[in-house]
């Protein structure tokens, strides 16, 4: 029997779309939040739209969509908003990223629902926050890295600024959010208090993480820079192309790993050489260091320096594809891919539940839900709406 799941009994609305607010629900749904998917009728939910596509299938809906309910329900219309106070009574929580506004233009601002429901927390996702005077201005996840300093730091200095590989802000902001649901469903649970709105801005994600940035820019006015695949207070450190056409990124920098990566690549001579007998001298010498071990990779394949160097103690890591994590033994070793039965296409191979929790694991219960699979059993059980009224529904275009 599987053990119970940690959020079983939890209900979330999720009124949102793209990735903000409906990735923090995916994760609690994936520890057992039942996830109720509110879903404009006829076209859903933006990400069903974004490819890539199997046979006209949005394979990126069906991983984020996945331990989800889908409802349909029209909010612009008066009959839609009715349902969803409703549907507000019988929830704990309620996740959206619309622009700041859009809930109260349609009557559905957070204290209207907390008058519904007070002990509801709502979080709200957006680019530039629901204060401020940018609060208004359009965005999405590139205006967040940019607004929030992410974007001019990546690349190299002499090139423009490179958007980083993922959509980050908008997926560290669902962390952010799944973080800050937890805390306040704790604080109402267990302090016996009531519910709370949440204010998330993308661009606040992107800042917080950025360490030492503002701190150093207050106290020294350094304004920091794009570095390419170096550090300014660190080397040997790189991404080196290898004699495959592979890249290593290889991390020696300290003066307990260096003597290390020099013994392995047969060059302890380094070691008497005072451009590079300490951490600072090398700094000092980062180019001519970070040549010197350019040069030795560049003589091995791929699967040499790795072998050559985690034999000697020596950080080192591969830049995989996708298809190297398919094939690497330690992913299937922590069953980091797992296959779920997708209502449309079948068996289909994704990331597994994340993080690992030792005795109330997540798991995926079901896969992404078709457009309104679950108005019959949302309406119809949880609200108790009769056959002719949701048909009535139905056919305003309500639902």
């Amino acid at each position: 029997m599987a053990p119970s799941l940690p959020l079983a009994g939890i209900r979330i609305l999720d009124l949102g779309t793209r990735i903000a607010a409906p990735f923090a629900a995916t994760l609690l749904g994936d520890f057992g939040a039942e996830i109720i998917k509110v879903e404009l009728p006829g076209s859903g939910d933006f990400m069903r739209g974004i490819g890539p596509f199997v046979d006209g299938y949005s394979l990126w809906w069906a991983v984020e969509g996945r331990n989800k309910k889908s409802i349909t329900l029209d909010l612009r219309k008066p009959r839609g908003q009715e349902l969803l106070k409703r549907l507000i009574t019988v929830s704990d929580v309620a996740v959206e990223n619309f622009q700041p506004g859009t809930l109260e233009e349609w009557g559905l601002g957070y204290e209207t629902l907390r008058a519904i429901n007070p002990g509801l927390i709502l979080t709200r996702a957006s680019v530039y926050g629901q204060s401020g005077p940018y609060r208004d201005r359009p965005g999405l996840d590139r205006n967040g890295i940019g607004f929030g300093g992410l974007l001019y730091l990546t690349g190299y200095r002499e090139r423009p600024p490179v958007r980083p590989g993922i959509i980050i802000s908008d997926y560290l902001t669902g962390v952010f959010n799944a973080f800050a649901i937890m805390m306040a469903l704790y604080h109402r649970d267990v302090h016996r208090s009531g519910g709370q709105w949440v204010d998330l801005a993308l661009y606040e994600s992107i800042f917080r993480v950025l360490e030492h940035t503002a701190a150093a820019y207050d106290r020294l006015g350094v304004v920091r820079q794009r570095e390419g695949n170096r550090l300014r207070n660190s080397a040997p450190l790189d991404n080196w192309e290898t004699k495959d056409g592979q890249f290593v990124c290889i991390v020696a920098a300290g003066d307990g790993l260096f003597p290390r990566l020099a013994r392995a690549m047969g060059r302890e001579d380094l070691l008497g050489d005072a451009r590079f007998a300490t951490f600072t001298a090398r700094v000092q010498h980062a180019d001519a260091i970070n040549g010197l071990v350019g040069d030795w990779v560049r003589q091995h394949t791929a699967a040499e320096v790795e072998a050559i160097l985690v034999d000697a103690q020596v950080p080192v890591t591969r830049a995989y594809s996708i298809a190297d994590i398919f094939a690497d033994p330690h992913y299937a070793a922590r069953n980091d891919i797992v296959s779920i039965d997708d209502p449309v296409v079948g068996p289909l191979r994704m990331q597994a539940v994340y993080p690992r929790l030792s005795d109330t694991p997540g798991r995926i219960q079901r896969g992404a839900p078709r457009l309104g699979e679950h108005n019959d059993e949302v309406y119809g059980s949880l609200l108790g709406l009769g056959v002719a009224e949701i048909e009535s529904l139905r056919a305003e275009g309500v639902i």
